[in-house]
């Protein structure tokens, strides 16, 4: 059964996209900003055609549309290790969690690691991104997580089919009927639902799966027989899932588009373009103007010298990242969906399509975000390095400041012992009774000079940490030596 779980997800996880489509073997499309953009990477077996890291890379630049560092040709280990690590460290520069594996799994092509690492891509790029419809599902499609919401909308959806009863992604799809009822929800014009029986699992399957890649280009990621199981794969299932969804939510968008198209005159509708085109440019300027703002904020590295107002910053960070980035980003999603509108409207009465002025193109948002989230990076590295620092600084301060009472107070004992000296005998037995105490005081100062040799050391320890704060006294330190 473990086998075939793997197999099954091995087949379905180098089967999926972003923003496009891939069929097996493995084709990857994506389009990014009106743009197309196709990258081919053949996969005979993930476990080996990962290894040097370049497929990977490619399908982390496709999958994200930023570019990756230039991978290395060579044909080594330590080059695959170096590509395997520049694609985890992106991976981490996007906040996706990847503690457990490292380069080195991937090139040994160790099977759960490598299923794992793919999955977690899977669901950082394909399914995290579902968001369902407020005013279809209410306050509560803002609290559910992405797999959730996914669940949720296959329940919405198949509520009203007969021997329909989606409650997981595993055993409530392996008759085939949650996949017929999906597509006839949407499209009742394909699917012939009342002919469908439930004993029938594999006809159902390749019904389901067949009209969905004739009609909406999703591939057969699956295979009927995998599905008609009585625990098909999670993982597998809920990521075929995921295109259905992502496939009828832009044919609902463009839906609705259209009949706002069509209660509009032409007249109306060159105005409302119009005034469209200025809303956007407006948009562009506010985020590009808050972007640049926000960077020049994030390069500042005039931190305090206090653990207290570094612990402030470190919390005014962190408030960044949570609270002022995220509407920043759904802005930005906002904004291709605002010129998306615009040039949806112009293809509907025929006109040219709308080129935003130099400056601010989608490319140029890109671009700037790109240069937020790396400053946002470095300012959080930066953080830690100065926190550790003054920790650091911290712990020395204690340390002298206990040691420097010590030599402190050791000194005053010395000052009151030779003050009691008699340095004026005045018979040959008081002379070698003083003599003697003197000599005793020397054996007892000069074993000590290590000591404040230390104290001198841990002073220049501090101001080698650069802290400015602690105003040492010239006869503290140099006493020894006298």
């Amino acid at each position: 059964m473990h086998c075939h779980r793997e197999d099954t997800r091995k087949h379905c996880l180098f089967c999926f996209r972003s923003r496009g489509f891939c069929v097996p073997n493995v084709k990857l499309e994506s389009v990014l900003f009106g743009w197309s953009l196709q990258v081919k990477i053949e996969i005979e077996d993930i476990y080996t055609d990962l290894k040097d890291g370049i497929s990977l890379m490619k399908l982390l630049e496709l999958l994200s549309g930023e570019a990756l560092p230039k991978p290395s040709r060579g044909k080594m280990r330590v080059h695959f290790l170096e590509n395997n690590s520049k694609a985890i460290t992106f991976l981490k520069s996007k906040q996706v969690q990847v503690k457990v594996i490292g380069p080195e799994n991937i090139v040994d092509g160790d099977r759960t690691l490598i299923l794992g690492l793919i999955w977690i891509i899977i669901l950082r790029f394909q399914i995290s991104s579902i968001k369902l419809d407020k005013e279809e599902f209410g306050g509560r499609a803002d609290v559910l997580f992405a797999n959730e919401a996914l669940l949720l909308w296959c329940q919405h959806k198949t509520a009203s089919y007969s021997n329909v009863s989606v409650k997981d992604f595993s055993k409530s799809w392996s008759d085939g009927l949650a996949f017929n009822a999906l597509i006839h929800a949407h499209r009742p014009d394909l699917i012939h639902y009342s002919s469908l029986r439930q004993d029938q699992p594999i006809k159902n399957l390749n019904n389901a799966f067949d009209v969905a890649e004739k009609e909406f280009g999703i591939s057969k990621l699956l295979d009927a027989e995998d599905v008609a199981v009585p625990y098909p794969d999670e993982r597998s299932i809920m990521t075929y899932v995921s295109l259905y969804y992502h496939y009828f939510s832009r044919l609902k968008q463009g839906q609705t588009i259209q009949k706002r198209l069509n209660k509009v005159s032409a007249l109306d509708l060159v105005l409302d373009v119009y005034d469209l085109k200025l809303q956007y440019e407006q948009m562009v300027s506010d985020l590009l103007k808050w972007i640049k703002q926000k960077v020049i904020e994030l390069d500042d590295r005039r931190f305090p010298n206090t653990l207290q107002e570094m612990w402030l910053l470190m919390a005014n960070f962190k408030t960044f990242r949570t609270v002022e980035k995220p509407p920043k980003y759904q802005e930005k999603g906002m904004i291709e969906a605002h010129l998306f509108n615009i040039r949806t409207k112009q293809r509907a009465n025929n006109q040219r399509p709308y080129l935003p002025p130099e400056g601010k193109m989608l490319q140029d948002v890109e671009k700037h975000w790109i240069i937020l989230e790396k400053s946002e990076h470095n300012r959080g590295k930066a953080l830690q390095t100065e926190m550790l620092r003054l920790e650091r600084l911290e712990q020395l301060a204690q340390r002298f400041l206990k040691k420097a009472a010590l030599r402190e107070s050791y000194l005053e004992d010395m000052k009151k012992v030779i003050g009691k000296q008699d340095f004026w005998p005045d018979s040959v037995d008081r002379m070698e009774a003083a003599s003697k105490k003197l000599e005793a005081i020397v054996a007892d100062v000069l074993p000590r000079r290590e000591r404040f040799t230390a104290l001198e050391k841990m002073v220049s320890d501090v101001w080698r940490y650069g802290e400015r704060r602690l105003i040492l006294t010239v006869n503290l330190v140099s006493a020894p030596h006298e």
